[in-house]
């Protein structure tokens, strides 16, 4: 169960700040919440793949926020795409 603590970290910050960043990018609703729990989830795995360490400190507690930021800046992404290719232009 300790292990999936930082993945459930990262797709929290992806489903909270992921459609948040998506709108704010000027991506979609619903494609940013779904894209923003993958994406969460994947910026952890991209992360602990290119060998990110903790990068605001050795704390317990500064990495489950990294985890949080990080899952949120993936999520973003991943949701602005998603609302992109998804959705269609609003044009």
């Amino acid at each position: 169960m300790e292990s999936l603590i930082p993945l459930i970290v990262s797709a929290a910050g992806g489903g909270i700040l992921g459609p948040i960043v998506s709108k704010l990018l000027g991506g979609g609703g619903t494609q940013g919440l779904l894209g923003g729990l993958l994406g969460g989830v994947g910026a952890h795995f991209g992360a602990d793949a290119a060998g990110v360490g903790q990068m605001l400190g050795d704390g317990a507690l500064m990495g489950y926020v990294q985890g949080f930021l990080q899952g949120g800046a993936g999520g973003g992404v991943l949701g602005l795409i998603a609302g992109k290719v998804l959705g269609g232009s609003k044009d």
